[in-house]
């Protein structure tokens, strides 16, 4: 017993460190991406107009070649 309370606080600072590293690199990808949102939000953008419009309203779209029924 007291040797495997021994051996789990040998590894007690590794995974400090490790835990350390994670939420360091977590943290710095948050500030990137916010960054990044910040600076694409104030690019000015291009709208389409009428991007869901049908491109082919005059055609229908069961005609008499296409009607299989």
């Amino acid at each position: 017993m007291k040797q495997a309370l021994i051996l789990s606080l040998c590894f007690l600072p590794l995974a400090a460190i490790w835990l350390v590293m994670k939420l360091a690199l977590w943290f710095s990808a948050i500030s990137v991406e916010a960054k990044h949102v910040r600076d694409e939000s104030r690019k000015p953008h291009t709208y389409m107009a009428n991007v869901y419009a049908d491109v082919d309203e005059e055609e229908e779209e069961y005609g008499s070649k296409t009607d299989y029924r």
